[in-house]
């Protein structure tokens, strides 16, 4: 499958390196509006730069492209190669709105190629064990926990922009909105508390939150995010508990490995699992291609990253009016 992978500078870089290593994958080009980053990383990947999305199609056959641009250029960019037929890996936040997010999803589908998001955490072993326990023998999620510090400050002006970035709850929060989605269901409101702490200089944009979503099921959760941490303390973890048991997932930021949990019926005897030497991004690119050869729904469809969004801009919105507010898609 011969891939373009646009935007270079932030996570694209992991993405070229991805695909430079895949078997069944091959690095056509890559391109950046910068255009001596473009022509480093074709010198160093050997393969062709580009400068412009239009002029990149125009000349190069391609299967997919990976977009790890800012989010605002998501749906333009996602036009302009779903329009040629070209199959559709976009980084998270899948847009910087909602309506943005529909867009994709109508022009990858009246095009008939796939559309699949970054949502890498769907692709983190723990978390699928998780979510293997929780549709079996441990039983629905009826309450959680999930602190999701960000350990890194951003200095790029895109990503505090409301209208791109939307700072941290949208641009990285995206994260912990998309798995609880993944775990427990459908989001129906959110109360959020939140504050431009350790961010003073991006106000009016807020930094950081905690927040309460109710699931469509009944259920409860409450996520606390932001980049408020250090590298000395780079953590996430999840508490979950339900009628049968407990259960926490625990480890490095953006890549927990420990699963613990236990069950009601023998409640002092936790087991424990360790999964390590996954990496999710080549994870979620190998089925991404492997979608974009079958027709096979993403597990991290369109639909979810569209939720993802929906979720954070809820976030945001109760933030601001200081009152929970209801979830729309």
């Amino acid at each position: 499958m011969r891939f373009a992978v646009i935007g270079l500078a932030g996570v694209g870089a992991k993405h070229v390196s991805v695909v430079s290593n895949l078997e069944n994958a091959e690095l056509a080009c890559v391109c950046d509006v910068v255009s001596n980053i473009a022509d480093d990383f074709a010198n160093k990947y050997k393969t062709n730069a580009y400068y412009s999305v239009e002029d990149m199609v125009e000349k190069e056959k391609l299967d997919g492209v990976i977009v790890a641009t800012p989010p605002k250029s998501h749906y333009p960019i996602t036009k302009i190669c779903a329009e040629k037929g070209i199959h559709v890996f976009v980084e998270k936040p899948m847009a910087s709105y909602v309506s943005d997010c529909q867009k994709m999803i109508d022009v990858c589908k009246e095009n008939r190629v796939t559309l699949m998001v970054g949502h890498k955490k769907r692709f983190v072993p723990a978390l699928v064990r998780l979510k293997e326990l929780t549709e079996g023998e441990l039983g629905e999620i009826k309450y959680m926990i999930h602190r999701y510090p960000h350990p890194w400050m951003s200095s790029k002006d895109w990503f505090w922009a409301e209208d791109d970035g939307g700072g941290p709850i949208l641009e990285n929060a995206v994260h912990a909105a998309d798995i609880l989605g993944f775990l427990m269901g459908d989001v129906d409101s959110v109360y959020a508390e939140g504050d431009s702490f350790f961010a003073e200089n991006r106000k009016p944009q807020i930094n950081c939150a905690v927040y309460t979503l109710r699931f469509k099921s009944g259920a409860i959760a409450t996520v606390g995010a932001g980049m408020v941490s250090v590298p000395a303390f780079s953590f996430e973890d999840f508490f979950i508990a339900t009628d049968n048991g407990v259960a926490e997932v625990s480890g490095h930021f953006d890549s927990v490995e420990k699963i613990r949990y236990a069950f009601r019926k023998d409640p002092n005897n936790a087991k424990e699992e360790v999964y390590s030497g996954v990496d999710a991004f080549v994870e979620e690119i190998k089925h991404f291609i492997e979608c974009s050869r079958t027709g096979k729904e993403p597990i991290a469809s369109g639909e979810a990253g569209k939720k993802a969004v929906a979720i954070c801009r809820a976030v945001k919105k109760s933030a601001e009016i200081g009152e929970p507010v209801k979830v729309g898609n």
